[in-house]
């Protein structure tokens, strides 16, 4: 029998298409639930409770409306299921804290006498999660952690193939990780996940042909949003913007010469009209390949559009085809610091996004079907 033609299949089916709806909205109204999945009210308004039941969104009355009849309860997501977010750079690792709906409860910085290595950073990250865990309610759980990595993470085994920066090679942050805290873990590359936060929770006009540039302490990155998906290519290693050829002459981490990141970095001395020239040059390229919409600089990167905008658009004019060139923006990233937690917790909240009946297999002591 396929999948979705009984009646648990569809079940999941529709309480993930329910609570990823609320999850990426933020707030909606129950009527606009059942317009946007196109399934009945009496079905909504079950999914919903049993959703509510779970501690994973809540309803409240929406205030009174000028048309005529009652109006729609809105839903919203809860605080109860929560991912632990991590993001490891040269001097320091900083954890989070994330509700569904993409809301970052908080985040700590914590300093580290020189590149953390990997064993520092699960102990550091257990640590935190141990801290935060004991800090939590009865009706609060964390589902699992994501780790935003500054380098090649393979996909599905969240396996560190290469962070130069760090000096990380081939190393089972995922496994360790899962043994020092007991919960799931989800690693990406930092670039990828940041693209996925600011393309869902950035509030960006025509996001679904989009290109997220990061620029950190560890170097420059990008993820590709491509009618809507991340391009994550065939392990996920898509995105190394950073190490693609500008024309510079220094030698970069990865072993290469004249990457972008020997031209634009977090710590060089030379001005941002210089570095645009060669941020141009990238941009441009990925411009011709991919023909987006929207480019999102985020990092320190975010300083480009404004204090840098003539010369950032004049590098990308000259390193663009015209026809490309001329539907797309260029613009800072809109969360801010926020944006790797939040990707980061993205990737950790996949599976309960997916399948929400197989992370809460009650709901007010009953079996979520």
């Amino acid at each position: 029998m396929g999948v979705g033609t009984n009646t648990d299949d569809v079940r999941r089916r529709n309480l993930s298409a329910v609570l990823t709806l609320v999850h990426r909205a933020r707030a909606l109204t129950r009527s606009e639930l059942t317009r946007r999945t196109g399934l009945s009210r009496s079905t909504v308004k079950d999914l919903v409770e049993e959703l509510v039941g779970a501690g994973l969104i809540e309803e409240s009355q929406a205030a009174p409306a000028s048309q005529v009849g009652r109006p729609s309860p809105m839903v919203r997501p809860q605080t109860g299921a929560l991912a632990v977010a991590v993001n490891p750079e040269t001097d320091a690792i900083t954890i989070g804290v994330v509700a569904l709906g993409g809301t970052v409860l908080e985040a700590t910085r914590y300093p580290t006498n020189g590149v953390p290595s990997v064993s520092e950073t699960v102990t550091i990250t257990a640590d935190a999660v141990a801290r935060i865990e004991a800090g939590l309610d009865r009706h609060q759980r964390v589902i699992a952690i994501g780790v935003a990595v500054p380098g090649l993470v393979h996909a599905t085994s969240s396996v560190v193939r290469m962070a130069p920066h760090l000096d990380w090679h081939d190393e089972e942050l995922g496994q360790m990780l899962r043994a020092a805290t007991g919960l799931p873990v989800f690693a990406a590359n930092d670039a990828n996940l940041g693209a996925l936060a600011e393309h869902i929770f950035g509030g960006h006009p025509d996001a679904r042909h989009m290109i997220y540039v990061n620029g950190g302490a560890s170097g420059i990155g990008a993820g590709f949003v491509v009618a809507g998906e991340l391009l994550e290519g065939a392990a996920g290693y898509a995105g190394e913007l950073g190490h693609t050829y500008v024309g510079g002459a220094g030698p970069c981490h990865c072993g290469r010469i004249g990457c972008l990141e020997t031209e634009v970095s977090e710590t060089t001395t030379k001005t941002l009209a210089h570095q645009a020239q060669y941020l141009g040059i990238a941009l441009g390229n990925a411009i011709n390949l991919l023909n987006p919409n929207l480019i999102v600089l985020g990092g320190f990167l975010s300083a480009f559009p404004t204090r840098a905008a003539a010369a950032l658009d004049t590098a990308v004019t000259r390193h663009s085809m015209r026809v490309p060139h001329e539907q797309v923006r260029i613009v800072s990233a809109n969360l801010g610091s926020g944006t790797l937690m939040i990707g980061a917790a993205e990737a950790a909240f996949a599976s309960l996004l997916a399948d929400p009946a197989a992370h809460c297999p009650t709901s007010g002591g009953r079996a979520i079907r």
